[in-house]
């Protein structure tokens, strides 16, 4: 949990006010001011609506960190940074393909290698009789209890075994013919 201390009040930013009609609007001002700091640290400018709340102002000030966070993890961790091609259409591809792959560790929240290891210690194992989602089911279905037929040991017993027969005709000598 980051901690800092913030003040928000309405100005009006004036840049080359003198060549305009009228003044600009009054946007919010957000100054951060870490405790133990002889003067503020960090200033934000912001045209949210005046009845925006300061904890939203910082929300959204402070999100630009988080997705500064996430690219660099997306560039060094998840291979993003690694293309070495020349076309647009191969960028792409590996672009997109990195995207899927941190959107796919985002929605398992599982931390992304390799700090992955210091996390592994504490995530939960799978139960026992858990089985993954394509994985072969000993009784041919994958969900026996909603089979309407019941599993069979040996699923060809109940049919006969078709008779072993030539599909070559027999042989006979024919005149050879072509055409052209």
């Amino acid at each position: 949990m980051l901690r800092s201390r913030f003040a928000a009040l309405r100005v009006r930013p004036a840049h080359r006010d003198n060549q305009r009609a009228a003044p600009r609007a009054e946007e919010w001002l957000l100054i951060e001011w870490p405790a133990g700091e002889k003067e503020p640290g960090k200033y934000f400018l912001s045209t949210v609506p005046a009845t925006t709340a300061l904890k939203t102002l910082v929300d959204l000030a402070k999100l630009r960190g988080r997705i500064e966070r996430d690219y660099q993890d997306l560039k060094q961790e998840l291979g993003l940074g690694h293309y070495e091609g020349r076309g647009w259409r191969g960028f792409h591809h590996h672009a997109a393909l990195s995207i899927a792959a941190c959107g796919f560790l985002l929605s398992e929240l599982s931390p992304i290698p390799p700090s992955a290891a210091r996390w592994l210690s504490k995530l939960s194992r799978p139960p026992k009789d858990f089985r993954s989602r394509g994985s072969p089911e000993a009784t041919g279905t994958a969900r026996p209890q909603l089979d309407r037929h019941q599993a069979v040991a040996n699923r060809r017993a109940d049919h006969r075994d078709p008779q072993s027969m030539s599909v070559l005709p027999p042989k006979k000598r024919h005149p050879v013919s072509m055409t052209q």
